[in-house]
């Protein structure tokens, strides 16, 4: 049982140009709003710009080393090798990162034998990217193994030696490609067992790879202790968030737009594997019609967190289906649904950068007034005091219309949602405003039962080799609030 090959892999047909445009919004959007810096990628880029990323930061987390060195590690060696400037450091730091799914998305098509990989692919990785995951990189480098394993001709010897090779440096993303492979081998033998074509190679090799990603999840974990026992605790409280069926279902729940793209993933793979479940057109436009109001109406910060705990298994099962048929055949019923999730994408992009151009706007707002109120920058101001806050009061309860209508969510959509949800209440808003002030001014809250972001002794050894006196002092204040020893 084998996979045609399809016949033209290099050429980019209507869906290919479709998600790119919108990759490409997403990708404009992210960099021009910074969006990095509203969430942990802020503590990243910082590292970054202020000594060694891997001391600072990333060797806090060394079982998902391959995924942040990909996603950060970049931008730092550039900055160092061409003198950036803060503002040049973190707009060059956004481009690499976002190339980082794009090239995965040009390895995966270089050796796919059958459409899906890529474009399902390229729709994961729009709904992740917003937010720092290092999901994206695993389902990459995960991908490009199941492609190599489902091509024609591959023999179980070929498939024990690649799935050994790549099982190392995925073992290294993210766990969730364990829950992945364990889905991918239970869809494909079920596959296999009812008459379809699932390549057997390609099921030996999901059983290898699925029992060695368990081992190495078994294996670092045990070993995940980067010196930050705050990070680890945070790690450890969200470790089953992908394996809970409860929170997922929640999740969706919360935001309501995920089921709807997940619904246009999986409707071409559905349509072609199991003809009697094939979507009809008008309920495929009818999800396209709801996911719109969604994606205006229900994008933020918390879509593209809680996608990660969904998505992947969504990209899993729908490949399964996929690559059980004819290339052609896919590509036909996935046209309209490829498409939609494109249009999808770029309405929530959209919606979800008005809400950081106003959370800029607020801050910005704030700023010109506050620059000027210490002799040597940056000003350290603690948003808690009302003279110093952003927003000038305390914000009210927010209601739970986030995910369905979220401009209805409080009483002052900006003063009360945008600017806690973005910044006040985000331990990342010292780094947001460190960077958006030009270095002069950063708004901090005293951290409490929380990630604390660093190390103290790699804030000690940055602080020997600093760039001028302004990271100096911003080194020093880390050092008395934002680090662990």
């Amino acid at each position: 049982m084998e996979v045609t090959s399809t016949p033209s892999p290099t050429r980019l047909d209507n869906c290919d140009a479709a998600l790119l445009a919108a990759f490409a919004m997403v990708v404009a959007i992210g960099t021009w709003q910074r969006c990095l810096l509203v969430n942990d990628g802020a503590v990243f880029l910082t590292a970054g710009w202020l000594g060694n990323v891997w001391d600072l930061s990333l060797s806090q987390n060394p079982p998902r080393a391959v995924s942040l060195l990909a996603m950060f590690g970049p931008a730092w060696l550039l900055r160092g090798a061409l003198g950036l400037s803060a503002e040049a450091y973190v707009v060059v730091a956004h481009l690499l990162y976002f190339a980082v799914p794009l090239l995965l998305w040009a390895a995966i098509r270089a050796v796919e034998p059958h459409p899906a990989f890529a474009r399902l692919y390229l729709c994961l990785a729009m709904a992740l990217v917003f937010f720092p995951s290092e999901v994206i990189v695993a389902i990459g480098l995960w991908l490009v193994w199941a492609a190599i394993l489902v091509k024609p001709g591959r023999s179980r010897a070929f498939a024990v030696l690649a799935t050994a090779g790549f099982a190392v440096p995925i073992a290294f993303t993210h766990p969730v490609t364990a829950a992945m492979s364990l889905l991918y081998l239970l869809a494909g033998g079920l596959l296999a067992a009812t008459g379809r074509p699932f390549p057997r190679h390609a099921l030996i090799g999901a059983a290898i790879m699925t029992v060695l990603l368990l081992g190495a999840f078994f294996l670092t974990d045990a070993w995940r202790s980067g010196g930050n026992p705050t990070g680890d605790a945070w790690l450890a409280a969200a470790r089953y968030d992908y394996v809970d069926p409860v929170w997922m279902i929640a999740t969706i729940g919360a935001y309501p737009l995920l089921a709807l793209l997940w619904l246009l993933m999986l409707a071409p793979s559905l349509g072609v594997a199991i003809p009697h479940q094939r979507l009809p057109p008008i309920l495929v436009l009818v999800i396209g019609a709801l996911g719109l109001w969604f994606a205006a109406n229900g994008s933020g910060l918390l879509t593209w967190i809680f996608a990660r705990q969904t998505g992947p298994y969504v990209l899993a099962l729908s490949l399964a289906l996929a690559i059980t048929s004819p290339p052609a055949q896919w590509l036909a019923e996935a046209r309209r649904p490829i498409m939609l999730f494109a249009c999808l994408m770029a309405v929530a992009a959209l919606s979800y950068g008005f809400d950081l151009a106003l959370f800029g706007r607020a801050v910005e707002a704030r700023l010109a007034t506050l620059t000027q109120r210490a002799d040597a920058p940056p000003a350290l101001l603690d948003s808690r005091e009302p003279d110093t806050s952003p927003w000038g009061t305390q914000p009210a309860p927010r209601l739970a219309l986030r995910g369905y209508f979220k401009w209805m969510a409080a009483d002052h959509y900006v003063r009360d949602l945008v600017v806690p949800d973005y910044g006040g209440n985000r331990m990342t808003f010292a780094f947001y405003s460190y960077f958006r002030s030009g270095r002069r001014v950063v708004f901090y809250r005293p951290l409490d039962r929380e990630w604390v972001p660093f190390v103290c002794a790699p804030v000690a050894r940055a602080l020997a080799d600093t760039r001028d006196d302004i990271d100096r002092r911003f080194l020093r204040f880390l050092s008395e609030g934002y680090c662990v020893h």
